[in-house]
This record gives structure tokens, C-alpha cells and sequence, in this order.
């Protein structure tokens, strides 16, 4: 489950955390503990997105990013495939159910994932600041003057949209998608699905990641480790398919190693698999930006233009 401490572990902004649940929806009341409920986790920004669940007249969908409220019937929204949702946030991210009419609806699956911004020298960046109102220190606001970043953000141009950024600035120098089947013979014994390793001057990035769903009563996990970071996203895979719509969107970066592995509560037996990740290649923009290198270890503007989100 994404809370607070997870936000704190992105290093390589920005980064999409991938995510699932599922549980019993009262008739009545919501969730408990909520599917989703961060606070207090500035200076990061967090974006909830990609949220796929099951179309459902007996469960609400309740979400609140800031100051803003959903309450959405889910039974037009499409049936498990994600939908169009970007709800940013710099105070409070809330995401859950509420049952009505009828009865309690058991199992009740969603995926979604969580951008977040922050975590490394350069964000969030200037631009990213004045576009959500907040405070900017004084070398900030020198480099706001220095580069016209307000007038820019005023204007529209920044910030620079996350896909395009990615596009932009993430030179793929391979596309892989793996699958596997792994045997989980044994229950609550974490199995390997396989590590992957950067070449030199590459990173890797884990863009997608879908499984058969399972049973719930098997409860199988995916646990994702990010380099030193264990348990960097551990969620079940029975809201998850291999057909479209049921894998799980994220982006994350990785400069030493991804390990995916696997565990049940009732042991599943040969269980599938499947997962995309690319390779890219480390630039003077991803230094700067990923803290790999310092200001006077870079050319020219390359950190105060990161810094600033011009880059």
C-alpha cells in the first residue's frame, strides 16, 4: 500500500508507483483503512492517475486531491480498463470506496499509479512551485527572475508535461518485455521472478507489469526492489490480468538493479508473469536531475535549468 513513506523513497523524479487492492466494500460506510490517504508529504507532489477498477452500481468512488472532492457511482466508468483521471495534490490524496444499495461487495478489485515529483536536488522544480502555489527559497526565486520562469508558467508553457519530459529527455536504447512462469510451491516463501541490470552509462526503467490474477484467497504479491530500496511497491495481483487493460502502468528508475519477486498466503502453483522495462541512456540532464552529479560537475546551465524545470 502507498503511504507517506513510499512518497520518500523516490530519488529519480518523476517516478510512477504502481499499485492495487481489493477487499470487501461495506453497504453504507467506506473502506477501512482507506485504499489510499496521504498527508503531510511536501515538499513532494503526488498525482494519482491511471485508476482501473471493476464497474459496480453498488460502490462509490471517493477521491480528494487538496481542497477538491469526488464522489463518482462507478457503474458508467469503463469496466476494469484505467481511466481518465490525473488528480494532483500537494497537502492531502485520498482514494477509496463507499458501498450503497444492496449488500456488501466482496473483492472488490483497482489498480492505479502515483506520479510524484521530488525527492532529488532540482524538484520539485521552480516551475512546478509557482504552478501549485508553493513558496519558493531565495536561490529559487533567483533563478525564477533569471530564467522568466514565472512569466513561462503564466504563459502556459511551463511546467513541461510529464509525458513529453519522458519523451524528450529519456533516450530508449532498448524496449524489453519479459514473462515468466514461477512455481510458488510453498506459502509465504518469496520467490525470484528475475533481477535486471543496467549496462554502463544506462539505467533501466520498469514501465509496466501485469500477472494472472490469482484467487483472492491466495493473496499473490509482486514485491518490486528498486536498487537499496526493498519493498519499494509490494501489491496483490488479483485486481491485475494478462489481458489489456490488466497490467498496472509505473516508471521507475533504476541506476544499480531491479529485483521482482513474488509470494502468496495460499500457495497458487505455476503462476504467470509479465513485465516491461527499458534501458536508457544516462545524460547530463538525468545527472542533474537524479542527483547524480553535483552543479560544478556540469556543463554550462544543465543543473540550474533542471532545477528551475526548463529542462
Amino acid at each position: 500500500m502507498i503511504n507517506e513513506a513510499t512518497v520518500r523513497l523516490v530519488k529519480y523524479p518523476p517516478e510512477l508507483i504502481p499499485d492495487s487492492w481489493f477487499g470487501n466494500v461495506p453497504l453504507n460506510a467506506e473502506v477501512a483503512p482507506p485504499v489510499m490517504d496521504l498527508k503531510r508529504f511536501a515538499p513532494y507532489i503526488a498525482i494519482l492517475t491511471n485508476i482501473q477498477l471493476g464497474a459496480n452500481a453498488a460502490v462509490v468512488l471517493r477521491a480528494r486531491y487538496n481542497d477538491v472532492r469526488i464522489e463518482e457511482n462507478t457503474a458508467a466508468l469503463l469496466n476494469l480498463l484505467p481511466g481518465a483521471w490525473r488528480l494532483p495534490a500537494k497537502d492531502i490524496l485520498y482514494y477509496n470506496f463507499f458501498g450503497t444499495v444492496g449488500a456488501p461487495v466482496a473483492n472488490y478489485p483497482t489498480h492505479f499509479g502515483l506520479w510524484v515529483k521530488g525527492g532529488s536536488p532540482t524538484t520539485p522544480t521552480v516551475a512546478d512551485k509557482l504552478l501549485y502555489g508553493i513558496k519558493l527559497t531565495p536561490d529559487e526565486t533567483s533563478l525564477a527572475e533569471k530564467y522568466n520562469i514565472r512569466e513561462s508558467v503564466e504563459k502556459g508553457v511551463l511546467p513541461i508535461p510529464i509525458s513529453q519530459q519522458i519523451e524528450r529527455e529519456y533516450h530508449v536504447l532498448g524496449e524489453e518485455t519479459h514473462s515468466r512462469s514461477i512455481n510458488i510451491a510453498v506459502a509465504a516463501t518469496t520467490y525470484t521472478i528475475e533481477t535486471l541490470y543496467p549496462k554502463p552509462n544506462e539505467i533501466l526503467v520498469l514501465t509496466q507489469i501485469a500477472a494472472a490474477p490469482g484467487a483472492a484467497a491466495q493473496n499473490i504479491q509482486i514485491i518490486i526492489d528498486r536498487d537499496s530500496d526493498a519493498n519499494y511497491a509490494t501489491f496483490p495481483t488479483f485486481p491485475l490480468s494478462l489481458a489489456f487493460g490488466g497490467e498496472v502502468e509505473c516508471f521507475i528508475p533504476a541506476p544499480r538493479e531491479i529485483r521482482l519477486t513474488t509470494t502468496a498466503t495460499v500457495v497458487p502453483g505455476v503462476h504467470l508473469f509479465r513485465y516491461t522495462v527499458r534501458r536508457i541512456k544516462i545524460t547530463n540532464t538525468l545527472r542533474a536531475r537524479f542527483g547524480l552529479a553535483s552543479k560544478d560537475e556540469l556543463p554550462g546551465e544543465v543543473w540550474e535549468k533542471c532545477a528551475g524545470g526548463i529542462l
